[in-house]
């Protein structure tokens, strides 16, 4: 069976929508981004941090395996109609429109090229994500290993607003701890929790796909005993359990609703941590916190990205 492999640049604040609606087709067996680096990852060499400027790009490029059984005609008007749902909603997709290339591949060649566009990855200060088909190849120092292989789901750890939460779970008090995990996609954050201590973590998602590609990432990783994961709309249903840390790397309105949630769930002096949104829709979110009693503790950003740190003091 052969794929078309269509790759398209989209400006990376807009990167994600366009990315989440591609994985809504279901023919779709895998969604990549890159292009957080201009040529390609950093590795060891760089020391253990790096001049931001290589973290910095204007434009991501997006590759989607579409089944060539799918009419041509058919994935190509639907393509343009991604990019006018993504440009209603107020972001730019550039020359997205006009730029993207398309070839067809073998199945062999479509395998290939996912494990290409997925590398493995040093992170902040501590953690090395590494994929699955490269754990045990792969040296990473003293860093954290995160074993990963993300299937469909969002959450490789090449996305700004993923590193953007990892390097913020570095410098939080997770060891003995409880933590929670909203919107999972493939698991990362929750693994990255419980390798950072916390002795046991609910990851929850709305996508049967990333649910069932979480529950393999933490077997991978050796954490089921610790890690719980489970289908779920934001916390609808989650047990009251004064969790020290909550994440959630999703949309700015998803965050802003489950701010009063997460109020509820959390112990007095927890951290959320929350991204999934650029610059100009951190205010919104910052609003919320603070109407549920939530501290701005800490701002993270890279390029148009943003990462929110609160503390809950009721």
């Amino acid at each position: 069976m052969r794929w078309w492999q269509v790759r398209l640049p989209v400006p990376t604040p807009a990167s994600e929508a366009v990315a989440t609606l591609l994985e809504t087709w279901p023919e779709v067996q895998g969604v990549a981004m890159e292009g957080v680096w201009s040529d390609g990852p950093p590795h060891p060499e760089y020391g253990e941090w790096f001049d931001d400027t290589l973290l910095r790009s204007d434009v991501t490029s997006i590759s989607v395996w579409i089944p060539e059984l799918v009419p041509e005609a058919e994935w190509r008007q639907r393509l343009l109609d991604v990019l006018d749902r993504v440009a209603a909603a107020g972001l730019d997709v550039g020359q997205a429109r006009t730029q993207w290339t398309a070839e067809l591949v073998e199945e062999s060649s479509w395998a290939h090229a996912w494990q290409e566009d997925f590398p493995p990855l040093p992170v902040g200060r501590r953690f090395f994500i590494v994929p699955k088909w490269l754990a045990g190849q792969t040296e990473t120092g003293e860093r954290i290993p995160l074993i990963l292989e993300p299937g469909m789901a969002f959450g490789t750890g090449a996305h700004p607003t993923t590193q953007l939460c990892l390097e913020a779970l570095e410098d939080l008090p997770l060891a003995g701890q409880t933590g929670l995990d909203v919107g999972c996609g493939t698991g990362i954050l929750a693994v990255a929790m419980a390798k950072l201590g916390a002795v046991a973590v609910r990851a929850v998602d709305l996508d049967p796909v990333a649910v069932s590609a979480a529950r393999q990432n933490v077997a991978d990783n050796g954490l089921s005993d610790r890690i719980t994961v489970v289908q779920g709309d934001l916390l609808h249903g989650t047990p009251v359990q004064g969790y020290a840390v909550v994440t959630a790397n999703i949309l700015r309105d998803a965050v802003i609703a489950l701010v009063p949630q997460a109020a509820e769930v959390m112990q007095p002096g927890g951290a959320l941590v929350v991204s999934g949104f650029v610059e100009e829709q951190a205010d919104a979110v910052r609003a919320a916190l603070a109407r549920h009693r939530f501290a701005l503790a800490r701002t993270l950003r890279r390029g148009d990205w943003v990462a929110l740190v609160a503390v809950w003091q009721p």
